[in-house]
């Protein structure tokens, strides 16, 4: 069961899409990180909300089936093909990725809701905007640190034992 996100959630990210880059939004430290297999860059930060951008720079890749439970999520294909599913379903296959790239769709805002088990695999490199609201007063930091289940490259697993703010990560190895 999909939960609805709240009014203040929905309020930002109409607001951020419509509007400009705050760019003294942008963190100057712990912006960036490297997660072997996807690069995330923080290019807004006022909490409870953030946006990340995550870059995959190789293919083919994937990210293992996990959740962010204290996070609830929108995210935005910006180029490239990935292949999503959430709870078991395809949200995001080869055909309506033909279609988008085509121009025969818009890009489709994908709710994640932080019960939201998901995975993928990238077909191409690929880049996507997750526009983030943090939960239970956790600090926001990474998507890629709040997340339960195995990770999905060694470096993520270094990450979340060498986290500077370990109140806000949330690492569980099924």
């Amino acid at each position: 069961m999909m939960r609805q996100m709240s009014d203040g959630f929905i309020k930002f990210v109409k607001l951020f899409l419509n509007g400009r880059i705050n760019w003294q939004a942008v963190p100057r430290d712990n912006a960036i990180r490297n997660f072997g297999n996807i690069i995330s860059f923080v290019i807004y930060r006022e909490s409870p909300y953030q946006v990340e951008l995550f870059i995959v720079p190789t293919a083919p890749s994937s990210f293992t089936e996990h959740t962010h439970p204290n996070v609830d999520v929108i995210e935005f294909g910006l180029t490239g093909k990935v292949l999503l599913s959430i709870n078991g379903e395809p949200i995001c296959t080869e055909a309506t990725l033909d279609d988008w790239q085509c121009i025969l769709i818009n890009t489709v805002p994908i709710h994640i809701a932080p019960t939201d088990v998901h995975s993928g695999k990238g077909i191409t490199p690929y880049a996507f905007l997750s526009l983030q609201h943090w939960l239970n007063g956790v600090t926001p930091t990474s998507v890629g640190l709040n997340w339960n289940g195995e990770p999905s490259s060694t470096e993520q697993e270094s990450m979340w034992k060498t986290s500077v703010n370990k109140s806000s990560v949330v690492c569980i190895k099924r």
